[in-house]
Protein backbone atom coordinates (compact mmCIF):
# COMPACT_ATOMS: atom_id res chain seq x y z
CA UNK A 1 0.00 0.00 0.00
CA UNK A 2 2.55 2.23 0.50
CA UNK A 3 4.50 1.29 -2.55
CA UNK A 4 1.48 2.10 -4.53
CA UNK A 5 1.35 5.55 -2.59
CA UNK A 6 4.77 6.31 -3.37
CA UNK A 7 4.09 5.33 -6.76
CA UNK A 8 1.17 6.99 -7.67
CA UNK A 9 2.99 10.43 -6.03
CA UNK A 10 6.00 9.84 -8.36
CA UNK A 11 3.53 9.72 -11.14
CA UNK A 12 2.08 12.78 -10.33
CA UNK A 13 4.93 14.39 -10.01
CA UNK A 14 5.73 13.37 -14.02
CA UNK A 15 2.55 14.71 -15.33
CA UNK A 16 2.45 17.88 -13.36
CA UNK A 17 6.09 18.46 -14.84
CA UNK A 18 4.86 17.46 -18.61
CA UNK A 19 2.07 19.90 -18.56
CA UNK A 20 4.01 22.93 -17.55
CA UNK A 21 6.80 21.56 -20.52
CA UNK A 22 3.74 21.53 -22.84
CA UNK A 23 2.48 25.01 -21.98
CA UNK A 24 5.58 26.72 -22.07
CA UNK A 25 5.92 26.03 -24.94
CA UNK A 26 2.75 26.90 -26.24
CA UNK A 27 3.06 30.12 -25.26
CA UNK A 28 5.33 31.43 -26.79
CA UNK A 29 4.24 30.17 -30.06
CA UNK A 30 0.98 32.33 -29.63
CA UNK A 31 2.57 35.48 -28.29
CA UNK A 32 5.04 35.25 -31.95
CA UNK A 33 1.51 34.74 -34.05
CA UNK A 34 -0.83 37.51 -32.74
CA UNK A 35 1.92 40.25 -32.22
CA UNK A 36 5.59 39.25 -33.42
CA UNK A 37 8.58 41.95 -32.79
CA UNK A 38 9.87 44.07 -35.30
CA UNK A 39 12.34 41.89 -36.39
CA UNK A 40 9.99 39.24 -37.26
CA UNK A 41 7.35 41.16 -38.98
CA UNK A 42 6.49 40.11 -42.48
CA UNK A 43 7.40 42.45 -45.36
CA UNK A 44 4.11 44.43 -46.90
CA UNK A 45 4.79 42.67 -49.77
CA UNK A 46 4.31 39.23 -48.10
CA UNK A 47 1.57 40.46 -45.86
CA UNK A 48 -0.42 41.35 -49.18
CA UNK A 49 0.26 37.78 -50.36
CA UNK A 50 -0.72 36.45 -46.88
CA UNK A 51 -3.77 38.27 -46.79
CA UNK A 52 -5.19 38.80 -50.70
CA UNK A 53 -7.55 41.92 -51.24
CA UNK A 54 -11.29 41.33 -50.62
CA UNK A 55 -12.83 40.68 -54.80
CA UNK A 56 -14.06 43.86 -56.00
CA UNK A 57 -16.10 44.31 -58.63
CA UNK A 58 -17.12 47.66 -60.72
CA UNK A 59 -19.11 48.83 -63.33
CA UNK A 60 -17.80 51.37 -66.10
CA UNK A 61 -20.41 53.18 -68.19
CA UNK A 62 -18.77 55.16 -71.85
CA UNK A 63 -19.90 56.05 -75.06
CA UNK A 64 -19.28 53.37 -77.49
CA UNK A 65 -16.21 53.72 -79.95
CA UNK A 66 -12.91 54.93 -79.35
CA UNK A 67 -14.49 56.32 -75.83
CA UNK A 68 -14.81 52.60 -74.52
CA UNK A 69 -11.47 51.02 -76.16
CA UNK A 70 -9.54 53.58 -74.31
CA UNK A 71 -11.57 52.28 -71.15
CA UNK A 72 -11.07 49.31 -71.65
CA UNK A 73 -7.18 49.76 -72.50
CA UNK A 74 -7.16 50.96 -68.87
CA UNK A 75 -9.26 48.38 -67.01
CA UNK A 76 -5.85 45.68 -68.85
CA UNK A 77 -3.70 47.96 -67.16
CA UNK A 78 -5.29 48.70 -63.64
CA UNK A 79 -6.74 44.98 -63.04
CA UNK A 80 -2.71 44.25 -63.64
CA UNK A 81 -2.21 46.36 -60.56
CA UNK A 82 -5.15 45.19 -58.89
CA UNK A 83 -6.09 41.89 -59.32
CA UNK A 84 -8.70 41.76 -56.82
CA UNK A 85 -10.21 44.07 -58.84
CA UNK A 86 -12.86 43.33 -61.83
CA UNK A 87 -14.37 45.86 -64.15
CA UNK A 88 -16.67 46.01 -66.73
CA UNK A 89 -17.10 48.30 -69.58
CA UNK A 90 -20.55 48.41 -71.04
CA UNK A 91 -21.45 50.95 -73.96
CA UNK A 92 -23.75 53.83 -72.66
CA UNK A 93 -23.88 57.22 -74.71
CA UNK A 94 -21.86 59.87 -72.15
CA UNK A 95 -25.04 61.76 -73.06
CA UNK A 96 -27.49 59.61 -72.02
CA UNK A 97 -25.77 58.20 -68.90
CA UNK A 98 -26.99 61.08 -66.06
CA UNK A 99 -30.85 59.85 -67.43
CA UNK A 100 -30.05 56.29 -67.42
CA UNK A 101 -28.88 56.69 -63.55
CA UNK A 102 -32.06 58.63 -62.41
CA UNK A 103 -33.74 54.85 -62.84
CA UNK A 104 -30.91 52.17 -62.52
CA UNK A 105 -28.57 53.71 -59.90
CA UNK A 106 -31.62 53.32 -57.47
CA UNK A 107 -32.13 50.10 -58.92
CA UNK A 108 -28.73 48.76 -58.03
CA UNK A 109 -28.02 48.31 -61.95
CA UNK A 110 -26.50 51.16 -62.93
CA UNK A 111 -22.82 51.90 -63.37
CA UNK A 112 -20.00 52.60 -60.64
CA UNK A 113 -18.58 55.16 -62.25
CA UNK A 114 -20.18 56.60 -65.59
CA UNK A 115 -18.96 59.38 -68.30
CA UNK A 116 -21.42 62.52 -68.85
CA UNK A 117 -20.81 65.66 -70.13
CA UNK A 118 -20.25 68.65 -67.42
CA UNK A 119 -23.76 70.68 -68.52
CA UNK A 120 -25.64 67.61 -67.22
CA UNK A 121 -23.87 68.62 -63.80
CA UNK A 122 -27.17 70.45 -62.17
CA UNK A 123 -29.36 67.78 -63.29
CA UNK A 124 -26.91 65.01 -61.78
CA UNK A 125 -26.83 66.95 -58.13
CA UNK A 126 -30.62 67.72 -58.33
CA UNK A 127 -31.03 64.25 -58.58
CA UNK A 128 -28.75 63.10 -55.98
CA UNK A 129 -26.55 60.83 -58.24
CA UNK A 130 -23.00 61.52 -58.12
CA UNK A 131 -20.39 61.97 -55.08
CA UNK A 132 -17.76 64.70 -54.29
CA UNK A 133 -13.92 63.96 -55.97
CA UNK A 134 -11.88 62.49 -52.71
CA UNK A 135 -9.11 64.38 -54.53
CA UNK A 136 -9.93 68.19 -55.68
CA UNK A 137 -7.24 69.58 -54.60
CA UNK A 138 -4.76 67.57 -57.03
CA UNK A 139 -7.02 67.70 -59.86
CA UNK A 140 -6.41 71.59 -59.53
CA UNK A 141 -3.22 71.56 -60.15
CA UNK A 142 -3.40 69.64 -63.24
CA UNK A 143 -6.28 70.49 -64.78
CA UNK A 144 -6.89 73.82 -66.96
CA UNK A 145 -9.07 76.54 -64.92
CA UNK A 146 -12.19 75.63 -67.40
CA UNK A 147 -12.33 72.14 -66.63
CA UNK A 148 -11.85 72.19 -63.11
CA UNK A 149 -14.87 75.40 -63.54
CA UNK A 150 -17.21 72.91 -65.52
CA UNK A 151 -16.99 70.12 -63.08
CA UNK A 152 -17.25 72.11 -59.87
CA UNK A 153 -20.71 73.46 -58.39
CA UNK A 154 -20.52 75.69 -54.87
CA UNK A 155 -16.69 75.01 -53.96
CA UNK A 156 -17.02 71.37 -54.58
CA UNK A 157 -15.22 69.03 -57.11
CA UNK A 158 -17.37 66.19 -58.74
CA UNK A 159 -16.04 65.36 -62.36
CA UNK A 160 -12.75 63.71 -63.34
CA UNK A 161 -12.03 65.84 -67.14
CA UNK A 162 -11.04 63.37 -69.38
CA UNK A 163 -11.77 66.16 -72.21
CA UNK A 164 -12.12 69.55 -73.98
CA UNK A 165 -14.12 71.13 -76.99
CA UNK A 166 -15.67 73.82 -78.51
CA UNK A 167 -15.66 74.90 -81.75
CA UNK A 168 -13.80 77.20 -84.12
CA UNK A 169 -12.95 78.65 -87.74
CA UNK A 170 -12.12 75.59 -90.16
CA UNK A 171 -11.22 76.68 -93.48
CA UNK A 172 -10.07 75.07 -96.59
CA UNK A 173 -6.40 76.46 -97.45
CA UNK A 174 -6.94 75.95 -101.31
CA UNK A 175 -9.48 78.43 -101.29
CA UNK A 176 -9.26 80.81 -98.31
CA UNK A 177 -5.00 81.56 -98.49
CA UNK A 178 -5.67 84.08 -95.10
CA UNK A 179 -8.55 83.01 -92.81
CA UNK A 180 -10.93 86.06 -91.92
CA UNK A 181 -10.64 88.30 -88.69
CA UNK A 182 -13.45 89.37 -88.32
CA UNK A 183 -17.21 88.45 -89.54
CA UNK A 184 -16.81 91.90 -91.94
CA UNK A 185 -14.11 89.60 -94.01
CA UNK A 186 -16.16 86.84 -94.07
CA UNK A 187 -18.83 88.07 -96.09
CA UNK A 188 -16.35 90.42 -97.98
CA UNK A 189 -15.28 87.27 -98.87
CA UNK A 190 -18.14 85.46 -99.66
CA UNK A 191 -19.58 88.10 -102.22
CA UNK A 192 -16.81 86.83 -104.43
CA UNK A 193 -16.76 83.33 -103.90
CA UNK A 194 -20.90 82.64 -103.22
CA UNK A 195 -22.52 80.40 -106.44
CA UNK A 196 -25.88 79.58 -104.76
CA UNK A 197 -27.40 78.06 -107.82
CA UNK A 198 -24.05 75.62 -107.50
CA UNK A 199 -24.48 74.79 -103.69
CA UNK A 200 -21.32 76.95 -103.28
CA UNK A 201 -21.01 79.33 -100.06
CA UNK A 202 -18.05 80.94 -98.66
CA UNK A 203 -19.11 79.72 -95.15
CA UNK A 204 -21.56 77.54 -93.58
CA UNK A 205 -22.38 76.28 -89.56
CA UNK A 206 -25.43 74.63 -88.15
CA UNK A 207 -27.66 77.99 -88.17
CA UNK A 208 -30.63 77.03 -85.81
CA UNK A 209 -28.50 75.36 -83.24
CA UNK A 210 -28.28 77.11 -80.01
CA UNK A 211 -24.77 75.15 -79.46
CA UNK A 212 -22.89 77.07 -82.49
CA UNK A 213 -25.09 79.98 -82.69
CA UNK A 214 -24.51 81.21 -79.30
CA UNK A 215 -21.30 83.00 -80.46
CA UNK A 216 -23.43 85.39 -81.83
CA UNK A 217 -25.79 86.13 -78.72
CA UNK A 218 -22.31 86.08 -76.82
CA UNK A 219 -20.99 88.32 -79.75
CA UNK A 220 -21.64 91.85 -77.81
CA UNK A 221 -21.55 90.46 -74.30
CA UNK A 222 -24.97 89.07 -73.69
CA UNK A 223 -23.64 86.38 -70.98
CA UNK A 224 -25.53 83.73 -70.76
CA UNK A 225 -26.96 83.13 -67.17
CA UNK A 226 -23.74 85.49 -65.84
CA UNK A 227 -19.92 85.20 -65.90
CA UNK A 228 -20.09 81.92 -63.80
CA UNK A 229 -23.28 80.76 -66.03
CA UNK A 230 -25.33 80.19 -62.90
CA UNK A 231 -27.77 82.65 -62.01
CA UNK A 232 -31.26 82.23 -63.75
CA UNK A 233 -31.90 85.38 -63.62
CA UNK A 234 -29.26 86.84 -65.84
CA UNK A 235 -29.69 85.16 -68.87
CA UNK A 236 -29.74 87.92 -70.85
CA UNK A 237 -31.42 86.51 -74.19
CA UNK A 238 -33.59 89.07 -74.93
CA UNK A 239 -30.85 91.75 -73.41
CA UNK A 240 -29.91 94.54 -75.52
CA UNK A 241 -26.41 93.06 -76.16
CA UNK A 242 -28.62 89.85 -77.86
CA UNK A 243 -30.59 91.82 -79.58
CA UNK A 244 -27.84 93.82 -81.11
CA UNK A 245 -25.94 90.37 -81.89
CA UNK A 246 -28.67 89.17 -83.70
CA UNK A 247 -29.17 91.96 -85.45
CA UNK A 248 -25.54 91.05 -87.24
CA UNK A 249 -26.57 87.31 -87.22
CA UNK A 250 -29.99 87.67 -89.54
CA UNK A 251 -28.10 89.83 -92.26
CA UNK A 252 -25.69 86.26 -93.07
CA UNK A 253 -29.09 84.49 -94.41
CA UNK A 254 -29.16 87.20 -97.26
CA UNK A 255 -25.44 88.29 -97.74
CA UNK A 256 -23.71 84.89 -97.39
CA UNK A 257 -26.02 81.72 -97.12
CA UNK A 258 -29.00 81.81 -98.35
CA UNK A 259 -29.98 78.84 -97.06
CA UNK A 260 -33.43 77.92 -94.63
CA UNK A 261 -32.47 77.29 -91.48
CA UNK A 262 -33.71 73.86 -91.35
CA UNK A 263 -30.85 72.80 -94.70
CA UNK A 264 -27.99 74.49 -93.05
CA UNK A 265 -27.25 71.93 -90.74
CA UNK A 266 -24.31 69.77 -90.18
CA UNK A 267 -24.97 67.63 -92.63
CA UNK A 268 -24.71 70.39 -95.04
CA UNK A 269 -21.66 71.62 -93.49
CA UNK A 270 -19.84 68.40 -93.69
CA UNK A 271 -21.01 67.63 -97.44
CA UNK A 272 -20.19 71.15 -98.69
CA UNK A 273 -16.61 71.52 -96.99
CA UNK A 274 -15.83 68.03 -98.08
CA UNK A 275 -16.56 68.23 -101.90
CA UNK A 276 -14.68 72.25 -102.03
CA UNK A 277 -18.00 73.60 -102.04
CA UNK A 278 -18.45 75.52 -98.72
CA UNK A 279 -15.39 77.63 -98.13
CA UNK A 280 -15.17 77.53 -94.25
CA UNK A 281 -17.00 75.69 -91.50
CA UNK A 282 -17.67 76.15 -87.81
CA UNK A 283 -17.53 72.99 -86.25
CA UNK A 284 -15.56 71.31 -83.45
CA UNK A 285 -12.49 68.48 -83.46
CA UNK A 286 -15.01 65.51 -84.14
CA UNK A 287 -15.08 66.76 -87.49
CA UNK A 288 -11.21 66.77 -87.75
CA UNK A 289 -11.28 62.75 -88.91
CA UNK A 290 -13.66 63.51 -91.34
CA UNK A 291 -11.83 66.46 -92.94
CA UNK A 292 -8.76 64.79 -92.85
CA UNK A 293 -9.92 61.10 -94.43
CA UNK A 294 -11.52 63.34 -97.23
CA UNK A 295 -7.90 64.97 -97.81
CA UNK A 296 -8.69 68.49 -97.69
CA UNK A 297 -5.73 70.62 -96.49
CA UNK A 298 -7.62 72.66 -93.68
CA UNK A 299 -6.43 75.28 -91.13
CA UNK A 300 -8.70 75.81 -87.88
CA UNK A 301 -8.20 78.73 -86.29
CA UNK A 302 -10.34 81.74 -83.64
CA UNK A 303 -14.10 82.68 -84.63
CA UNK A 304 -14.19 85.87 -86.35
CA UNK A 305 -14.65 88.97 -84.33
CA UNK A 306 -18.16 91.01 -84.73
CA UNK A 307 -17.47 94.61 -85.77
CA UNK A 308 -16.57 96.91 -83.06
CA UNK A 309 -14.95 94.26 -81.01
CA UNK A 310 -11.53 93.50 -79.95
CA UNK A 311 -11.53 89.64 -79.33
CA UNK A 312 -13.54 86.39 -80.96
CA UNK A 313 -16.87 85.79 -79.28
CA UNK A 314 -17.65 83.50 -76.54
CA UNK A 315 -18.35 79.94 -78.38
CA UNK A 316 -19.72 77.46 -75.90
CA UNK A 317 -16.80 74.43 -74.98
CA UNK A 318 -18.04 71.46 -73.09
CA UNK A 319 -16.17 69.38 -71.05
CA UNK A 320 -16.53 65.43 -71.12
CA UNK A 321 -15.74 63.84 -67.16
CA UNK A 322 -16.10 60.66 -65.41
CA UNK A 323 -18.31 60.83 -62.42
CA UNK A 324 -18.66 58.85 -59.29
CA UNK A 325 -22.16 57.38 -58.44
CA UNK A 326 -23.67 57.88 -55.29
CA UNK A 327 -25.43 54.76 -55.53
CA UNK A 328 -22.17 52.60 -55.85
CA UNK A 329 -21.33 49.89 -52.60
CA UNK A 330 -17.56 50.54 -53.41
CA UNK A 331 -16.98 54.31 -53.11
CA UNK A 332 -13.48 53.87 -52.56
CA UNK A 333 -12.33 51.96 -54.95
CA UNK A 334 -14.49 53.66 -57.61
CA UNK A 335 -13.00 56.95 -56.68
CA UNK A 336 -9.42 55.09 -57.21
CA UNK A 337 -10.52 53.99 -60.83
CA UNK A 338 -11.78 57.11 -62.19
CA UNK A 339 -8.47 59.25 -60.67
CA UNK A 340 -6.51 56.67 -62.91
CA UNK A 341 -8.44 57.31 -65.67
CA UNK A 342 -7.60 60.84 -65.88
CA UNK A 343 -3.67 60.48 -64.65
CA UNK A 344 -1.08 61.95 -67.03
CA UNK A 345 -0.21 59.25 -69.03
CA UNK A 346 -3.93 57.48 -68.93
CA UNK A 347 -4.91 60.91 -71.20
CA UNK A 348 -1.96 60.86 -73.23
CA UNK A 349 -3.51 57.59 -74.22
CA UNK A 350 -7.10 58.75 -74.48
CA UNK A 351 -5.40 61.44 -76.75
CA UNK A 352 -3.67 59.28 -79.29
CA UNK A 353 -6.65 56.58 -79.19
CA UNK A 354 -10.03 59.62 -79.29
CA UNK A 355 -8.20 62.12 -80.38
CA UNK A 356 -10.11 63.85 -77.77
CA UNK A 357 -7.94 67.37 -76.47
CA UNK A 358 -6.87 66.28 -73.22
CA UNK A 359 -7.52 69.35 -70.06
CA UNK A 360 -4.44 68.69 -68.13
CA UNK A 361 -1.90 70.66 -68.24
CA UNK A 362 1.44 68.91 -68.28
CA UNK A 363 0.24 67.58 -71.62
CA UNK A 364 1.42 69.30 -74.97
CA UNK A 365 -0.68 69.63 -78.10
CA UNK A 366 1.50 69.58 -81.67
CA UNK A 367 -1.53 68.85 -83.88
CA UNK A 368 -2.44 71.92 -85.56
CA UNK A 369 -6.11 71.85 -85.79
CA UNK A 370 -6.04 70.72 -82.21
CA UNK A 371 -4.30 73.50 -81.35
CA UNK A 372 -6.79 76.05 -83.07
CA UNK A 373 -9.62 74.70 -81.43
CA UNK A 374 -7.09 75.62 -78.06
CA UNK A 375 -7.09 79.16 -79.31
CA UNK A 376 -10.47 79.49 -79.79
CA UNK A 377 -11.01 77.71 -76.33
CA UNK A 378 -8.97 80.08 -73.93
CA UNK A 379 -12.40 82.50 -75.60
CA UNK A 380 -14.71 79.85 -74.59
CA UNK A 381 -17.60 79.52 -72.16
CA UNK A 382 -18.12 76.44 -70.37
CA UNK A 383 -21.68 75.54 -70.77
CA UNK A 384 -23.81 76.54 -67.74
CA UNK A 385 -25.12 73.48 -65.88
CA UNK A 386 -27.70 75.01 -64.07
CA UNK A 387 -31.85 73.37 -64.84
CA UNK A 388 -32.45 76.28 -66.53
CA UNK A 389 -30.26 75.54 -69.64
CA UNK A 390 -32.73 72.45 -70.40
CA UNK A 391 -35.00 75.13 -71.71
CA UNK A 392 -32.08 77.27 -73.02
CA UNK A 393 -31.85 74.66 -75.34
CA UNK A 394 -35.16 74.44 -77.08
CA UNK A 395 -36.51 77.99 -76.90
CA UNK A 396 -33.42 79.43 -78.18
CA UNK A 397 -32.77 76.91 -81.01
CA UNK A 398 -36.59 78.10 -81.80
CA UNK A 399 -35.37 81.56 -81.26
CA UNK A 400 -32.25 81.27 -84.07
CA UNK A 401 -34.05 79.10 -86.53
CA UNK A 402 -36.59 81.71 -86.36
CA UNK A 403 -34.72 84.87 -86.66
CA UNK A 404 -32.20 83.61 -89.42
CA UNK A 405 -35.45 82.81 -91.67
CA UNK A 406 -36.77 86.39 -91.16
CA UNK A 407 -38.86 86.65 -87.83
CA UNK A 408 -38.95 89.62 -85.53
CA UNK A 409 -35.71 89.69 -83.81
CA UNK A 410 -37.56 91.00 -80.02
CA UNK A 411 -40.85 88.97 -80.60
CA UNK A 412 -38.90 85.69 -80.68
CA UNK A 413 -36.18 86.52 -78.04
CA UNK A 414 -38.85 87.38 -75.66
CA UNK A 415 -40.34 83.99 -76.15
CA UNK A 416 -36.84 82.32 -75.52
CA UNK A 417 -36.80 84.48 -72.32
CA UNK A 418 -40.14 83.79 -71.04
CA UNK A 419 -39.62 79.64 -71.86
CA UNK A 420 -36.46 79.87 -69.54
CA UNK A 421 -37.96 81.81 -66.57
CA UNK A 422 -40.27 79.55 -66.27
CA UNK A 423 -38.36 76.29 -65.72
CA UNK A 424 -38.43 75.63 -62.58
Amino acid sequence: MKRRSILALVLAIVMVASLATACGQAKPATTDSATPTTSESASPSESASATPAAPVALKVWESDGPEKLFVEEMVKQYTTQFPNVTITVEPVAHTDAAQRMQLDGPAGVGADVFAAPHDKLGEMLSGGLILENTNAAELKASFVEAAIKATSAEGKSYGYPTGIETYALFYNKALVQTPPQTWDEVKAFCKTFNKPADGQFGIAWDVGNAYFSYMFLSGYGADLFGPDGTDKAKHMVNSPEAVKSLQYYQTFKKECLDVAAADSNGAFMDAGFTNGKIAMAITGPWSIKTYRDAKIDFGVTTLPKLPGSDTPPKSFSGIRAMYVSSFTKVADEAQKFANFLVSKDSLTKRYEMTGQIPPRTDIKISDDAHAGILAQFAFSKPMPSIPAMGQYWPAMGAAYANIWNGNDIKTELDAAAAAIEAAQ
